[in-house]
């Protein structure tokens, strides 16, 4: 099942290699600045996941699977180390990110900059399913709720639903289908496209991986990709690439959680880089 990307870039006016110089020359500096400022741990790790949806566009050699494979390992592990700053904001702690210098930050004033919001904690979860990395998962999944909903940065209840089914799942609990079912409802009646396309799309999916719905789950995976990227196109408008869609995070961390328990991702897309779905390198 082939799902092509409706978006082209225009590689003739702006080559891909400017796209990918900037974020490898940051990244290749990192270990000179990553202890300056505790916010590096999203820049970092924003300009990573960055880098690894433009080389989506390569040729997905070897040395291009590992650069890419290589950078959402570190953006997983930043991540989940900024947002466990956050649970406990006055009290130190010291991090070691693989090779990165160690460093010793707290997370004072992270929810009064609207530092730990819904949408960050999408991405730092779906992050750590793809690099297979279970201690963030876990730390991830125990991020509470009301601590995320102090944050000066607030989003929809939709929002938040979403993420009390994704971490319902994960600890196995009984309430976990009709906190689905719930967060279905909540979805339909915002009635936006955001609400209708994206979030609807990872329940639908979700429900896909994880319930007996009869839904047909590489089906359902291949539909939301194609919605999900025409709903990128119209936000990032006419003059911005839809970055976003070139790895939806979401969407790629429930296919390889679907390969991993043994079924077959038959999904054919650039947007599912297989080495990714397959965990080649975790």
């Amino acid at each position: 099942m082939k799902v092509a990307r409706a978006y082209q870039p225009d590689f003739e006016k702006n080559p891909l290699d400017d796209w990918l110089e900037f974020p490898r020359e940051e990244i290749e500096e990192t270990p000179d600045y990553f202890g300056d400022y505790r916010d590096n741990l999203i820049s970092c790790a924003d300009k990573r996941i960055r880098l690894a949806r433009w080389l989506t566009w390569e040729e997905q050699t070897p040395e291009v699977t590992k650069e890419s494979a290589t950078g959402l390992r570190y953006a997983a592990k930043m991540y989940a180390s900024f947002l466990k700053l956050g649970i406990n904001p006055e009290q130190e702690q010291t991090l070691t990110i693989y090779d990165l210098p160690s460093v010793t930050w707290n997370g004072k004033g992270m929810l009064e900059d609207g530092r730990c919001h819904p949408s960050q904690w999408f991405d730092a979860y779906f992050l750590s399913v793809i690099t297979r990395d279970t201690e963030s998962m876990n730390s991830l999944a125990d991020f509470p709720i009301e601590t995320m909903k102090q944050s000066a940065t607030q989003s929809g209840p939709v929002s938040y639903k979403l993420v009390e089914v994704f971490q319902a799942y994960h600890h196995g609990l009984e309430s976990y289908p009709s906190l689905l079912n719930e967060c279905m409802g909540m979805a339909v009646k915002q009635g936006n496209d955001w609400a209708l396309d994206i979030a609807m799309g990872y329940l639908e999916t979700f429900a896909a991986l994880t319930t007996d719905m009869e839904l047909d789950f590489n089906e359902v995976l291949a539909k939301n990709l194609t919605l999900q990227e025409k709903y990128h196109i119209r936000d990032s408008g006419p003059d911005r690439a839809p970055v976003k869609s070139f790895l939806s995070l979401q969407l790629l961390g429930m296919a390889c959680m679907w390969h991993d328990r043994g079924n077959q991702v038959t999904v054919e897309a650039d947007a599912l880089p297989r080495f990714l779905v397959e965990g080649t390198y975790f």
